[in-house]
C-alpha cells in the first residue's frame, strides 16, 4: 500500500502493556463519503468527534452517553468491542476487560461514519492494549473488512481528504490535506436511512457515459483541491452514479443542494449513503446553513445544519 502522505497514527512502536498508560481516550473524528462523484473512494475526515475512554476494569464495562445512548448495546454486540475482538483474533490474545466509556457526537444512520468510527475507535484501542503491534496499513485492513468499503475508514483513520481504492484484496489510501479555508456545512435530518437501503436502490449495471462521467468528475474533485482551483468543485460533486437514484430515498434532496449552492456553496452533495447532506464553503457558512436548513423545513425534511472543519487528524490517543 502507498504511504499516505502526512498522516501517520501515534506511537505504533511495539510496546509492554505494563509501560502503558492504564488510561487512556481514543477521539475519532466524523466523516463524509463520496463527495458526490467519489463513489467508494474519496472520502473526508471532519472535526466532530466521537470519544472512547479506556481504563482498566475487573470485567467488560461499557457507558455510553450522546448519540445512540438509548439504542446501542452495552454488551460484546457493540461494534466497538467487536472491532477490538477482531483486533484481539488477529493477533492471538485475548481481548482484556476493561471499561469504555463512550461519548458519542456523531449522528448515527445518517451519512458521517458513525459505524466507521466505532470500527476505528474499537481497533485502535485494543491495538493500544497490547502494545501496538499492528501499524496503520494493518489496521486499515480490518476497518475495511469490518466496514465492507475503505470511503469511510480510511478518512476515520488517516485524517484529511483520501483517495481510496481496493486492489487485488487490500486497500491502497492516500490522504493529503485538505484547504483550511474551506469548511463543510452539513445538514443532519432527523430521518435516519440505513447503508444497506441507501445501496439497495442503486443498479447493477451503468452505462459506458455515466462511468466515463465520474471517472472524470472524481479525478477533477483532486485537480481542484491541488491546484486550488476552488471554481470547479461543483462540477466536482456532479455525479451519474448512486445520487440520483438515492435522491429518492432524501426527501428535498434536489432542493437543498440546489439552495446551498444559490446561497454561495462551491458545491452540494449527499454525505455517505444519506441521509445528511453536505456543502463546501469558503467564508459563506452561516448563509449556506440558513438555506440549507429553510428549504429543509419547507421540504417537510426537519433537522438542523452544522458548520465543520475538515479534520487535519484521523483517530488520535491522548493519555489520560
Amino acid at each position: 500500500m502507498h504511504r499516505p502522505i502526512g498522516r501517520h497514527l501515534p506511537t505504533f512502536a511495539p510496546a509492554e502493556r505494563r509501560s502503558l498508560s492504564t488510561r487512556f481516550v481514543i477521539h475519532i473524528p466524523a466523516t463524509t463519503a463520496n463527495l458526490g462523484s467519489g463513489f467508494d473512494c474519496l472520502g473526508l475526515a471532519l472535526d466532530l468527534h466521537n470519544t472512547i475512554e479506556v481504563e482498566d476494569a475487573p470485567q467488560l464495562e461499557l457507558f455510553i452517553r450522546g448519540e445512540g445512548d438509548t439504542t446501542l448495546p452495552r454488551t460484546a454486540a457493540n461494534r466497538v468491542v467487536k472491532a477490538m475482538q477482531r483486533l484481539c483474533d488477529e493477533i492471538g490474545k485475548p481481548l482484556p476487560p476493561v471499561r469504555l466509556c463512550m461519548n458519542n457526537l456523531i449522528p448515527l444512520a445518517r451519512g458521517l461514519g458513525s459505524s466507521s468510527a466505532a470500527a476505528v475507535g474499537g481497533l485502535v484501542a485494543a491495538n493500544r492494549l497490547h502494545g501496538n503491534p499492528l501499524g496503520p496499513e494493518q489496521l486499515l485492513a480490518l476497518a475495511v473488512e469490518l466496514e465492507g468499503h475503505p470511503d469511510n475508514v480510511a478518512p476515520a483513520l488517516l485524517g484529511g481528504m483520501c483517495v481510496v481504492n481496493m486492489t487485488e484484496g487490500r486497500s491502497v489510501a492516500v490522504s493529503f490535506a485538505w484547504p483550511a479555508q474551506l469548511q463543510v456545512v452539513v445538514y443532519v435530518p432527523d430521518a435516519s436511512l440505513s447503508t444497506a437501503k441507501a445501496r439497495g436502490v442503486l443498479p447493477n449495471m451503468i452505462t459506458r457515459g455515466d462511468a466515463v462521467f465520474n471517472v472524470g468528475r472524481a479525478a477533477l474533485w483532486v485537480a481542484a483541491i491541488a491546484q486550488q482551483r476552488y471554481d470547479l468543485i461543483q462540477l466536482a460533486t456532479q455525479d451519474r452514479l448512486h445520487q440520483p437514484y438515492r435522491a429518492s430515498l432524501v426527501r428535498g434532496f434536489d432542493a437543498i443542494c440546489a439552495a446551498a449552492v444559490r446561497a454561495g456553496a462551491l458545491g452540494a452533495f449527499l454525505s455517505g449513503a444519506g441521509s445528511s447532506m453536505a456543502a463546501i464553503v469558503m467564508g459563506n457558512a452561516d448563509a449556506v446553513a440558513d438555506a440549507m436548513r429553510q428549504t429543509a423545513q419547507g421540504a417537510g425534511q426537519p433537522g438542523r445544519a452544522v458548520v465543520l472543519n475538515g479534520s487535519p487528524h484521523g483517530v488520535r490517543i491522548e493519555l489520560a
